[in-house]
C-alpha cells in the first residue's frame, strides 16, 4: 500500500487513550503455563478440548506448486467492518494490535510481578547500552525453556492460505488474535514466481541474523515460528483497513505469532517491505521515520532495518508499547534501533549452530507399570545452546501406531496422560531447533488391567468444549497440510542455518537464487 494510504489508515484507527491508564501492562504473549498438557487418549481431548491427537493432513489444501492456478486480481475488501470482533482488551493502532492500555502510555512487560521488585543483579546490563534507563520488568528474560537469548528463528511465509481461528497466537495450529474463525483465508493471487521473489527479498531483510525464511514445506508443529499470511485483504481478518496487520510482542515472548500482509499484485520489493515490517512487529519493533526504513510508512524501494537510534512515529498523546526496550538501546523511549532490538533476540548469522538440542524424559522411569485408569505424568528436561527450540511427546502402541503426537506449546515441560488401554507403549520425547537438528529420547510404559464397566459411555471429554471451541478444533486441521504437502521443490529462502549435524533430518541448503546474498554480520551475545 502506498505510504499516504498507510498514514491515513493510522489516523483513522487510533482511538483516544483513557486517562489514568496503568504505567505497565502484561504482554499477552508472555503468559506462563499453569499446569501440564492434559491429554485424554480415550476421549480424544487436549486440555479438555476435542481435537486430533496426531497430525491430520488437510483435504483440499492448496499446494505452493499450484499457486499459479490461483493467480488473479487482488481481492477486493468486503464492505463489512470486522474490527469489533477483536478479542476483549486488544485494539488496533494503525497496523498493530496492542493491549488497549498501550494507547494511554502503558509499557508492556513480560512479568508484572517484576515491576515493583528489585532488578536482578547484572540484568539487563549484559544486553543494554543504557541499563539505568530501563524500567523494571524489561529484558529480565524469558524463564521458560526455549526462551533464552540469543535465539535462532524461522519465518514461515504462508502463500497457500488456511482456515484460521481466534483464540490467542499459535502459528502451528492456525490460531490468531486477528483471525475470523472458520473463514478460509485465501491463497496468494500473485503467482508462484512473484511469491518466490517476495520470499527472497524478505530473506535478504533478515539475512544478518540467524533467522531463516521458508515457504514450502511448512515447519513442523513442534518448532516455534512466526507465520506471515501473504495475500488476501484486511476483511479476511478482524482488523480494519491497513496494508498489513500484526500483534506487537515486545521481546518476542510468544515465538508463535501470526501476522498478515495484504499484498498480491504490487512489486515484490514493496510486498517484502510490508511482510518484513509486520514480522518485525511480532518481535517488538514499532514504526519510525526514514524513507529507507522498513519500519517507516515513508518512501519506497528496497528498504532496510535501521542500525541507529531513529525517532519513532506515534500520534501525540499515544503510547509506544515497547518504549522500555527502546530505552535499553537508545536511552530514550521514543527512539528505536531496529538492528539492536532484533539482535538481542536473535544470534548473528555468522555464529554457527552445530550442537543438537537435548531432551530427556525425566519421568516415568523406563519400564514403569501402571494400571488402567491411572494418570501418567511425563516430565521433560530440555536444552540447547540457542533459544527458540521446541519439543513434543509421541506415544506409539505395540503395533507402531501413533496414538499421540502433541507439541508442548505452553512450554510446560510436563504432560498428563490418561485413557490408554492395557498394553505396552513407547513414549518418545522429540526436540528440534532451527538448524534442523532433531534429538529423541524414548522409554517403555506398561499398562495392565481392564477398564471399569459402568454401563454408560464416557462422554465428558466430548461435551466439555464450547461451540466456539468445536469450530476452532475443526479449523485446526487446515494448519497441517503440513510437512507432507511439499511438491519436493526448495521452499527455503536464505535458510540462515548451518550444516554439521546428521541428527535425524536433512539440513536444508540455500537455493541457487540465494547464493549471491551476502549477509551482514555482528558479534555474538549470550544471556545465559
Amino acid at each position: 500500500m502506498r505510504a499516504a494510504t498507510w498514514t491515513l489508515a493510522l489516523l483513522l484507527l487510533v482511538p483516544a487513550g483513557a486517562a489514568g491508564a496503568p504505567a505497565y501492562v502484561q504482554n499477552p504473549n508472555a503468559t506462563a503455563a499453569t499446569g501440564p498438557v492434559e491429554i485424554d487418549v480415550g476421549a480424544g481431548t487436549v486440555n479438555g478440548r476435542r481435537t486430533a491427537l496426531t497430525e491430520v493432513p488437510s483435504a483440499g489444501a492448496v499446494r505452493f506448486a499450484d499457486l499459479d492456478a490461483h493467480r488473479g486480481p487482488a481481492p477486493a475488501a468486503a464492505a463489512q467492518d470486522f474490527r469489533a470482533e477483536l478479542p476483549a482488551g486488544l485494539v488496533q493502532n494503525g497496523d498493530m494490535i496492542v493491549p488497549e492500555e498501550v494507547l494511554s502510555g502503558a509499557l508492556m512487560v513480560g512479568d508484572l510481578s517484576l515491576v515493583d521488585g528489585p532488578r536482578p543483579v547484572g540484568a539487563p546490563a549484559d544486553s543494554c547500552a543504557f541499563p539505568d534507563e530501563v524500567p523494571p520488568g524489561i529484558y529480565e528474560g524469558d524463564a521458560r525453556a526455549g526462551g533464552e537469548f540469543p535465539r535462532r528463528g524461522t519465518i514461515y511465509l504462508n502463500f497457500v492460505g488456511a482456515t484460521l481461528s481466534t483464540g490467542g497466537e499459535n502459528s502451528a495450529e492456525n490460531f490468531s488474535s486477528i483471525a475470523r474463525t472458520g473463514h478460509p483465508y485465501p491463497a496468494f493471487s500473485g503467482g508462484e514466481p512473484k511469491a518466490v521473489a517476495v520470499a527472497q527479498a524478505v530473506a535478504q531483510d533478515f539475512a544478518r541474523w540467524g533467522i531463516r525464511v521458508v515457504f514450502d514445506p511448512r515447519p513442523r508443529k513442534l518448532l516455534p515460528y512466526t507465520m506471515a499470511m501473504v495475500g488476501g485483504s484486511y476483511s479476511d481478518t478482524t482488523s480494519g483497513p491497513a496494508g498489513g496487520v500484526a500483534p506487537i510482542d515486545c521481546e518476542d515472548f510468544g515465538q508463535r505469532n501470526v501476522c498478515y500482509s495484504f499484498t498480491n499484485s504490487e512489486p515484490a520489493t514493496s510486498q517484502a517491505n510490508i511482510v518484513s515490517q509486520e514480522v518485525a512487529h511480532t518481535y517488538g519493533l514499532e514504526h519510525t521515520y526514514g524513507t529507507d526504513r522498513i519500519m517507516s510508512y515513508e518512501g519506497g524501494g528496497d528498504k532496510i532495518f535501521g542500525a541507529n537510534c531513529q525517532q519513532t512515529f506515534a500520534l501525540q498523546g499515544q503510547g509506544n508499547g515497547c518504549q522500555g526496550v527502546n530505552k535499553c538501546h537508545c536511552g530514550i523511549g521514543d527512539l528505536q534501533d531496529d538492528a539492536l532490538t532484533i539482535g538481542i533476540i536473535f544470534a548473528p548469522f555468522d555464529v554457527p549452530d552445530v550442537t543438537p538440542p537435548e531432551v530427556t524424559l525425566t519421568e516415568p522411569a523406563d519400564g514403569s507399570v501402571y494400571q488402567v485408569g491411572d494418570e501418567i505424568i511425563v516430565g521433560f528436561a530440555v536444552g540447547d545452546d540457542f533459544g527458540g527450540y521446541g519439543w513434543k511427546l509421541v506415544i506409539e502402541d505395540e503395533a507402531g501406531e501413533i496414538l499421540v503426537d502433541q507439541a508442548d506449546y505452553d512450554r510446560a515441560l510436563e504432560f498428563s496422560i490418561v485413557g490408554l488401554p492395557a498394553g505396552t507403549y513407547t513414549f518418545t520425547g522429540e526436540i528440534e531447533d532451527h538448524a534442523d537438528h532433531i534429538t529423541t529420547h524414548s522409554i517403555t510404559v506398561i499398562i495392565e488391567g481392564e477398564a471399569a464397566t459402568t454401563g454408560d459411555a464416557d462422554t465428558s471429554g466430548s461435551s466439555s468444549a464450547s461451540a466456539s471451541d468445536t469450530a476452532a478444533d475443526a479449523d485446526t486441521s487446515a494448519s497441517s497440510s503440513a510437512e507432507g504437502s511439499s511438491d519436493g521443490g526448495s521452499g527455503t529462502a536464505g535458510t540462515n542455518t548451518d550444516s554439521g549435524c546428521a541428527c535425524g533430518t536433512a539440513d536444508v541448503g540455500a537455493p541457487w537464487w540465494m547464493l549471491g546474498l551476502v549477509p551482514l554480520v555482528g558479534g555474538r551475545r549470550r544471556r545465559r
